[in-house]
């Protein structure tokens, strides 16, 4: 290189700045980035800072009404097509897919937000969608092999074909609640199990944590409250009772809440005979009663229908009581059937197979045994 076409003078001072041949430059440059490569975190797409926000496993009288919410937990988690929801079962053995996305979404949310200000977004069952009233990001029922939310125990991880980003566990889950596979830089322990998944319920994270994660501490049963990747949802409350008006079915009664559900586990125990149920005051609010009506196994026989049965018990509060009668002759036998009700109406006695169904005797509000 010619000396004289490397100097330069600037304010009477020369340098010597173009005198380094560019492709040298270049090689600098290349080195240097070689070397900064080497001190880089892995690349990650843009669907790992993301946090199971909810899971819902329907309600009692709409047990197919199911969805699981994720929220971002940094702005941009745009790229989910081809992730999914993976189930397990109590034991820790995958179940299936609860579902998979099969498109993009569009809202990142603003540059820098945090959680849970970050964007939503949700995936479910049609029949979720329909009982919420909103378009879900993602509906589920047409996917091969797709599985329900195990209700008493299971797990439930958001995760790609080769990463894990965030699981909670709930209920008599017993397998291993870490992940070996994590597609971030967040804790792989979950800890101990949270509440078992509870009908008319979601399953909600009340904290969220990235270096510390505990599903017994950072969820609890709330009423839901879904929101879709546009911000669109149903979650106005007039009565301020914690269930959403769309849910409610007295949106200006804050002792009501889901209409009374036909009874669930009806049991005769004794002497002396006591009848008991599953209580249904935390889903149908405070206003919630029973009825209670009693007939013989022979007169049921011979009639085919309930017409001869007696109100053992009306509006009573309690989800238990004792059968004042007599015991029943020998040959003969007593059975008894429940219903719930609110300040919304009367629940049903349950349906039977036949049709016409019998039971449709006791539920008519005028010959019903217990007005």
């Amino acid at each position: 290189m010619n000396p004289s076409k490397c100097m330069n003078l600037s304010n009477g001072l020369a340098h010597r700045s173009l005198c380094t041949p560019h492709h040298r430059i270049l090689a600098v440059w290349a080195l240097l980035l070689g070397l900064t490569a080497g001190f880089l975190p892995p690349v990650m797409a843009a669907e790992h800072l993301m946090a199971i926000q909810e899971v819902f496993p329907g309600t009692l009288v709409e047990p197919a009404a199911q969805y699981v919410m994720l929220r971002m937990t940094s702005s941009g988690q745009t790229f989910v097509n081809g992730t999914y929801v993976e189930l397990q079962d109590a034991t820790g053995a995958v179940l299936g897919r609860f579902g998979t996305f099969d498109h993009n979404v569009l809202s990142g949310g603003v540059f820098g937000c945090a959680y849970p200000g970050c964007p939503a977004i949700l995936i479910g069952t049609t029949a979720a969608q329909s009982l919420l009233g909103f378009p879900f990001d993602q509906t589920v029922d047409s996917q091969a092999g797709r599985r329900s939310l195990p209700l008493m125990g299971g797990r439930a991880c958001f995760r790609s074909t080769f990463s894990v980003f965030d699981c909670v566990a709930w209920g008599s889950f017993g397998g291993t609640n870490t992940i070996a596979n994590p597609g971030n830089l967040c804790d792989t322990n979950f800890g101990a199990p949270a509440a078992p998944l509870s009908p008319g319920f979601a399953l909600t994270r009340k904290q969220f944590s990235c270096a510390s994660k505990e599903n017994s501490l950072d969820f609890e049963n709330r009423f839901p409250h879904p929101v879709a990747n546009s911000g669109m949802n149903a979650n106005s409350d007039g009565d301020q009772d914690g269930l959403i008006d769309v849910l409610d079915c007295a949106d200006g009664d804050t002792a009501a809440l889901y209409f009374p559900a036909p009874i669930s586990g009806l049991a005769v125990t004794g002497p002396p005979t006591l009848v008991s149920w599953e209580p249904q005051d935390r889903t149908s609010g405070s206003s919630t009663l029973y009825d209670v009506v009693r007939g013989g196994l022979l007169d049921l026989r011979g009639s085919r229908s309930y017409e001869l049965a007696d109100c053992m018990q009306n509006d009573q509060l309690a989800n238990s009581t004792a059968d004042p009668g007599p015991d029943p002759p020998e040959g003969d036998g007593v059975y008894y059937l429940a219903r719930a009700a609110n300040n919304c109406g009367p629940g049903s006695y349950g349906n039977s197979s036949l049709i016409p169904d019998p039971r449709d005797f006791l539920d008519d509000p005028i010959k019903t045994p217990c007005p």
